[in-house]
């Protein structure tokens, strides 16, 4: 820590992201800036012009965002030509192309502090992993979200041990939380949350859900989330014989209200880093089960808040809600413990962590 005062001004810090859109690293982008202390100056630089929601709210909580278009050479001049207008004192890029732009910015003259991200565990291309590994390699500090990742990390893109910084998402415990009063159903509610596209593994989701009724349980499934394989997805469900069961709710700003109606939490992603939809599931008091993917085993201990399966385990994922769904009290129980292990993992302890390590750097000035 620098001991730098809570009311001085400490810099401006330029958030790089590759674009606004409903995500993970967006959200906890959007959660950042809510609570950072202003002392740090936000601001946001987005590598997409498209409007988003994120990008309205960012501009309801008084953030000004820019947009750098283009690519190649001529976005990371754009970018470095904004940064340092705007007299940025850190640079810190989310996600694995935000991270090359931004080293490519650094490399045409910056003088700013760069503070680089890797937030999942996806198989990148070539040019992609050559491009991250110089980023880390020229970064002050590299932030991940969950030890898994810093394996990666570490083991894929050679990122110097020394600066990376583990950073556990958070989750808003005020807005995520459990019903008060648990509203009363005939059946059983499945949720997922989750965009429609192949990291998601929605047609895993489907084939347990087939299972689950295949086994006489009387259950509906939500499928929260939109994208391009949402036809595809349509068509399996009708084909599984699963028919007024699954809903398709599309996008939707009450994630939060549609969890406390549920009965479970289902993730059945191929790869994540650490899955904000299940922090969310965790903070709204379901029990869990979510496939081995990383950053799992650091929210969830197996029997107590729910269970992971394997990658592509439609049966277990059946059997294990078949013997909740039957059983109110140890489903209560996980419940319980959901929410507390939720509580871990706060918007405020993410934040802090952050704001630990930007003032480390100003004060250190490396």
């Amino acid at each position: 820590m620098s001991g730098l005062g809570k009311g001085s001004t400490v810099g401006r810090l330029g958030l790089v992201i590759g674009q606004l859109t409903v995500g993970g690293a967006e959200g906890q982008l959007l959660q950042l800036v809510r609570r950072l202390d202003r002392r740090f100056e936000p601001i946001v630089y987005s590598l997409s012009a498209r409007p988003t929601a994120v990008r309205s709210a960012l501009a309801d909580e008084g953030i000004t965002v820019h947009e750098i278009v283009g690519s190649g050479l001529g976005r990371a001049r754009r970018l470095a030509a904004a940064l340092r207008r705007d007299g940025v004192a850190i640079a810190h890029s989310w996600l694995f192309i935000a991270n090359a732009y931004v080293a490519a910015a650094k490399a045409l003259g910056g003088s700013w502090q760069m503070v680089t991200s890797a937030r999942n565990c996806k198989v990148q291309s070539l040019a992609s992993r050559l491009a991250n590994a110089a980023a880390f390699r020229m970064s002050a500090r590299v932030v991940v979200n969950s030890v898994d990742v810093e394996a990666y990390i570490k083991r894929q893109y050679w990122a110097p041990a020394e600066r990376i910084r583990v950073v556990p998402n958070g989750v808003d415990t005020d807005h995520f939380h459990p019903a008060t009063q648990p509203a009363p159903s005939a059946s059983a509610h499945v949720v997922t949350v989750g965009r429609l596209v192949k990291q998601k593994n929605h047609g895993l989701f489907l084939r347990a859900a087939a299972a689950l009724a295949g086994q006489g349980a009387d259950a509906r499934f939500t499928i929260v989330g939109d994208g391009p394989l949402r036809g595809d997805l349509e068509r399996t469900a009708r084909e599984l014989g699963l028919g007024a069961r699954v809903t398709f709710a599309g996008e939707r700003h009450d994630v939060d209200a549609i969890l406390r109606s549920a009965s479970l939490f289902w993730l059945t992603s191929s790869w994540e880093g650490m899955p904000n939809a299940v922090l969310e599931a965790l903070a709204s008091g379901l029990p869990v089960m979510v496939t081995e993917v990383s950053g799992v085993r650091e929210l969830i201990e197996p029997g107590k808040q729910g269970f992971i399966v394997g990658l592509d385990d439609a049966a277990a994922l059946a059997t294990h809600s078949a013997a909740l769904l039957a059983d109110p009290s140890a489903r209560a129980a996980m419940g319980i413990a959901a929410r507390a292990r939720a509580q871990l993992f706060s918007t405020q302890a993410m934040v802090a962590k952050l704001e630990n390590l930007y003032e480390e750097l100003l004060g250190s000035g490396s």
